[in-house]
């Protein structure tokens, strides 16, 4: 039986619920290792949603709130449309000292990110905001040396102490946005080892970017949020059944049944369709395979793969800007 007739429409492609992870390269290098913590987070929401990360390093919130409004543009389709969750994670950039590129003001810092999460709010069930962590000066003056030679400044143009008031700047803004957040900043300098979480003892290690540690320390941090905001793994609804939930003697059926049961859920969580689509459900298999809008979309996604393929031949080279 094809989908277009069936009383039950089988999911399509796009019709998983969403999560957005939107930050700097903080955000960007979630996704480094197994150990990532925006890895830990798509593992968590496996078969129930998609993460995208689209982290940018080196931005701050001001550049970030120039490509929100493409990112997130106001849902169409009401509850329908909105994404699942999104986690906004900026201010280690914005934090840098006053003369440097990406530095913002902590006043515009606060004001910008009001306004970028009140945004992902209108656009999504559930936003957490995390806080930027701490920064230890010894790593940091050292990875200078090493990336500038003679020409190292020696002094430190990220500090703990600046990171940590805008850190607070971002809880404000979520308390006053209705927001969940996660004081990562606060939660890291309270562990004895937390210069390891940032890099110290290694050798690429920079004072500020995450360590593997200090990868599976912010996935903690973030995971154990999700079951207070209703995002329980267990409770939430998961696209097509489990392979030992299919009736190997009428699999159509029990995974039209399935449909049935979970699809409204699914695709309430979901901020991502393609043009002309319905609300509230996306278009049929059969549309989607021959759609314009399908083929430009993965095609995107295959020349994307490719290009994360070639960037991680390259050899890895320490960043100034996160």
């Amino acid at each position: 039986m094809g989908d277009e007739g069936a009383s039950t429409a089988l999911p399509s492609l796009l019709s998983r619920s969403s999560v957005v992870l939107f930050g700097d390269s903080l955000t960007q290098r979630g996704f480094d290792g197994g150990a990532g913590w925006a890895t830990a987070v798509a593992r968590y929401f496996g078969r129930r949603a998609d993460v995208y990360n689209r982290g940018y390093g080196g931005y701050n919130v001001r550049w970030a709130s120039v490509m929100a409004p493409s990112l997130f543009p106001a849902p169409a389709l009401g509850a329908a449309g909105r994404h699942l969750l999104i986690v906004v994670w900026f201010g280690a950039n914005d934090a840098a000292a006053p003369g440097e590129r990406a530095h913002v003001p902590l006043e515009e810092y606060e004001r910008s990110l009001d306004a970028l999460v009140g945004r992902a709010v209108a656009c999504a069930g559930r936003v957490i905001v995390l806080t930027p962590p701490p920064v230890h000066g010894p790593t940091r003056l050292a990875f200078q040396r090493r990336r500038y030679g003679a020409a190292a400044t020696g002094v430190l143009e990220r500090t703990t102490a600046r990171a940590a008031s805008y850190g607070a700047a971002a809880l404000r803004v979520a308390r006053r946005r209705g927001a969940a957040a996660v004081d990562v900043g606060a939660a890291m300098a309270a562990s004895e080892d937390w210069p390891r979480l940032v890099g110290a003892g290694t050798a690429d290690g920079d004072g500020l970017h995450l360590s593997d540690a200090g990868q599976a320390f912010v996935a903690d941090q973030v995971l154990s949020a999700l079951p207070g905001l209703g995002l329980a793994k267990d409770d939430l609804p998961y696209e097509y059944p489990w392979g030992f939930e299919v009736d190997a003697a009428a699999p159509e059926a029990s995974l039209r049944a399935h449909a049935g049961k979970h699809g409204p859920r699914l695709l309430a969580g979901s901020g991502l369709r393609l043009p002309g689509g319905p609300p509230g459900r996306a278009p049929p298999l059969s549309r989607l395979a021959t759609s314009p809008a399908a083929t430009a979309f993965v095609a995107g996604l295959a020349c994307g793969a490719y290009l994360l393929h070639l960037l991680a031949r390259r050899p890895r080279r320490a960043r100034r800007g996160v």
